[in-house]
This record gives C-alpha cells, sequence and structure tokens, in this order.
C-alpha cells in the first residue's frame, strides 16, 4: 500500500494533512530541534525527542534508534549497528523547517510508519508561567556592540552574593570571562564588583530568573560557554579563567567545577567532591549548583528551567536531552568551589521532591541511578 494512503486513513489526518515528498534537509536545519516521535498504530512513543547534536538522540534511548544523520538529503535513524532503521522521506515543511516527517521503518522490534511533530518543552507541570514568560527583558546595564569575551557567567545575585571574590587574582585585561548579575533582591541593586550587564528581577528564582534572561534574542547568547553558578559559591578569578580554559581544551557541552571536601562547605552529592590527583571526570550527572553549558547545549536545555521553582530534577534531565553524551560531559577537579550554604536552606525539600517527579513525568524521563547522587 502507499504510504500516504495508508496513513490518510488514519485518525490522525490532522498532523500529517499537507505531507509530500520530503526536500533535501540540511542537517543544520535539524541539529538541536524538539519533537513529538510518533507510531501510527502505538501512538505517542516520546513527548520530547531531541536531535541532539554529535548524531545523539536525547530523551528516548533504544537500540533501535541509536543515532541520526542526514543521508542524501533525508533524515535517518540508525540502530547499534549503524544499519538504518528508519528514513523519514515525507514532510510537512513551514518554509526551511519541517513541522511534521514520516516514515517507515523499525522502531523497539515494531515495523510501523513514524512520524517526528515538531515541539517544544513541555508547559512547566505545577506552575503557570510567570510575569515576563520569555518576553524578553531590559538590561539595566549592557556593553554597547562591538569585541567581548567568549565566555559568561550568569550569577543570580543579592547583596549577600559572594560573587566579587569571582574576581580575586584578575585583571580586566587578563580575565576570559564576562559576567550578568541578575538582581533578585527587592531593593535597586547595588552591585560591588565589575559587570558587563545588569537586570533587576526581584523575587525570582534562580530557574525563572535564567529562562527570563535567556529569551530567544538575548545579548546572552553572543557566547561560545555559559556558566550559571549560585551565588554562594566561593572561588577566586584564577579558578574561573581556568574552569573556562579547561571546558574548552576538552570540548565539553556539561560541566562542572568540583566542590571543596573540607570545612564551611557543604556538597550536595558525594560524586562532586573534588578528587585532587585528578583534572577532569567524564561523568553522567552535573548538578544544578553551577552548571557550565556550551551555547549549543544550553539551547537545548534552557527551555526546561522556564517557570521551574527549586531547580530539583533539571540535573537528570539535562544529559537525557544532549544524548548523554558521556565524552562530553565532565566534572572538573583542577577547580574546586566551596558551597558556603547547606542544602535545603532556602526551600521546601519537600515540595521540591514533588516537583522532581511531576517533571519527570512530563517529559516522559526515567531516571539513571548513579553512584554517589543522593
Amino acid at each position: 500500500m502507499n504510504m500516504l494512503a495508508s496513513m490518510n486513513a488514519n485518525p490522525i489526518d490532522e498532523l500529517i494533512n499537507g505531507l509530500v515528498e520530503a526536500p533535501a534537509l540540511r542537517r543544520e536545519t535539524l541539529d538541536g530541534s524538539f519533537w513529538h516521535l510518533v507510531s501510527l498504530n502505538r501512538g505517542e512513543l516520546s513527548p520530547f525527542f531531541v536531535l541532539a547534536p554529535e548524531s545523539l538522540i536525547g530523551n528516548f534511548f533504544d537500540p533501535t534508534v541509536d543515532c541520526w544523520q542526514v543521508v542524501n538529503g533525508r533524515l535517518c535513524f540508525s540502530d547499534q549497528n549503524g544499519i538504518p532503521s528508519v528514513v523519514f522521506n515525507v514532510a510537512n515543511m513551514d518554509g526551511d523547517k519541517p513541522k511534521v516527517l514520516a516514515g517507515r521503518g523499525r522502531i523497539g522490534g515494531v515495523s510501523d510508519i513514524y512520524l517526528l511533530i515538531a515541539a517544544d518543552h513541555p508547559a512547566h507541570p505545577l506552575f503557570q508561567p510567570g510575569a515576563t514568560a520569555n518576553a524578553g527583558i531590559q538590561f539595566l546595564e549592557q556593553p554597547s556592540d562591538g569585541p567581548r569575551r567568549p565566555n559568561l557567567v550568569v550569577v543570580p545575585a543579592n547583596s549577600k552574593s559572594l560573587h566579587p571574590h569571582w574576581f580575586e587574582g584578575l585583571q580586566e585585561d587578563t580575565r576570559n570571562w564576562d559576567l550578568c548579575v541578575g538582581y533578585y533582591g527587592q531593593e535597586m541593586p547595588i552591585v560591588s564588583s565589575p559587570f558587563e550587564y545588569l537586570v533587576h528581577l526581584p523575587k525570582r528564582k534562580k530557574f525563572q530568573l535564567l529562562s527570563d534572561l535567556f529569551f530567544e534574542a538575548s545579548p546572552l547568547w553572543n557566547y561560545d560557554y555559559i556558566w550559571l553558578p549560585d551565588d554562594d559559591l566561593l572561588c577566586n578569578g584564577i579558578d574561573v579563567n581556568r574552569l573556562f580554559h579547561l571546558v574548552r581544551k576538552f570540548g565539553l557541552d556539561l560541566s562542572q567545577p568540583s566542590l571543596v571536601d573540607g570545612p564551611n562547605s557543604f556538597p550536595n552529592h558525594p560524586i562532586t567532591l573534588q578528587r585532587p590527583a585528578s583534572i577532569l571526570r567524564y561523568e553522567g550527572f552535573i548538578e544544578i549548583m553551577c552548571p557550565l553549558f556550551s551555547q549549543r547545549a544550553l539551547k537545548i536545555c534552557a527551555g526546561s528551567m522556564k517557570d521551574v521553582e527549586s531547580g530539583y530534577g533539571l540535573d537528570h534531565l539535562w544529559p537525557s536531552f544532549l544524548g548523554r553524551p558521556f565524552s562530553r560531559m565532565g566534572i572538573i577537579d583542577a577547580v574546586a568551589v566551596a558551597h558556603t550554604r547547606p542544602i535545603g536552606a532556602t526551600y521546601n525539600v519537600g515540595a521540591a521532591i514533588a516537583e522532581q517527579a511531576a517533571l519527570f513525568r512530563s517529559y516522559d524521563y526515567t531516571p539513571l541511578q548513579f553512584d554517589g547522587v543522593r
């Protein structure tokens, strides 16, 4: 039976209306894109399916869908032996971007017609959109257009923030990072450190604030690597410079510094404790306290931060979205920061755990267990 004819006999007609033979697609158009994965006969297989960097599949793990590639202008899935499992040869296009792709193949041992339907991050399952809702915010200060440093630190901060210590040991001409301060205190911000960007978003939680800052046209996207630390971390400027240097040297997409194991430091997870004999450890878990993203990785993960209260669970979701790129994820032991505030000091841990469970359900995510992660 003709594939289009068989699909048009199905109740999901409204999703596939307008499917025609797909034009030649380019990898750049698909890289980092989000989809619903649907089986014609079995229904939805994944509500958030990512064509992740370096040919990885994000948030859907099956040996018959081990990687993706574009071959002769067609999107193809390949199994763990490199054999094509699905070839998408029809499409519904919106300009040069596909809204729906469809093809025949085999996933999970089942031959069927499979559809990719353009998607976005699901709405937060517990909380309504905030007032700014990623519409764009006004910076109180920002640099004029022109040359800038290649790396960016974005810190949600109040009057007690420790980030002024992050400049110790550096001069303006030796610093390899710019700073954005997202001030969440109710009072008008007074910042006792250099900065390139300043915004006032009173009473916003960390990830709500970060989501507000990284709107589509934000100037903060104009950086190669972006660090998102809490404001209660203690380190110096040499540490921050070295952190960016090593992440670039080893080509990491998702990483963090290690945590000081000693007095006045309160690590959340044993896996993050500094190992003095190590420079870098490839690990499958990076915590929400101080994640460092490549630009391409943050573009995939930033939508998960919208409307989040605690951030619990995001550190499990991010590696999944990126296809678990274990050779591009790591904890930097050559740089250690002290976490000066105990876990749960500023939020309800029980409510945070409930939020994590709800987030996992919305992404249809089953968490992995990691040694050293509480």
